[in-house]
């Protein structure tokens, strides 16, 4: 599996299901369950279906770049005439745990392929399952587990 790399604001935003695609300057053809991981801390965060690459323009490129804490900015690109790519996602799934990967920063990374996936099924699954793993009585008193 490969894991395509992104800013963390990006990267909740796809996951989130706000975003259906990442915007790139440079087209794919890959295809398939990726993993989506942070730039920064190469953790995976969650995995997604990876089933196109679309051209776009460059208008549409730097306002897919305009949302979250980033809404603000001047966002240029050098060459109106250049091309600009869409990957076309779906079936976003975050993962509970985030996973670290033992790769070199680059654009796409390698995921070992034993790589156990654990999604989070609910909004409270880390609470729940923290309380579960720590034995918590109060927690298995009242939710009655």
């Amino acid at each position: 599996m490969f894991g395509l790399t992104m800013i963390k604001d990006y990267l909740n935003e796809i996951l989130d299901g706000s975003k259906t695609f990442d915007a790139r300057s440079y087209p794919t053809n890959k295809r398939g369950k990726i993993a989506l991981v942070d730039s920064r801390s190469m953790k995976i965060y969650g995995t997604i279906e990876l089933v196109g690459c679309r051209e776009i323009s460059a208008e549409e490129y730097c306002s897919w770049h305009l949302t979250g804490r980033f809404q603000y900015l001047i966002f240029q690109v050098d060459d109106e005439n250049k091309r600009y790519y869409a990957y076309d996602f779906k079936n976003p799934q975050r993962l509970a745990k985030p996973i670290k990967v033992d790769a070199e920063k680059h654009t796409w990374v390698e995921v070992p392929d034993n790589t156990e996936f654990y999604y989070m099924d609910s909004l409270f699954w880390l609470e729940e399952h923290w309380w579960k793993r720590m034995n918590c009585n109060y927690y298995q008193h009242h939710m009655h587990l």
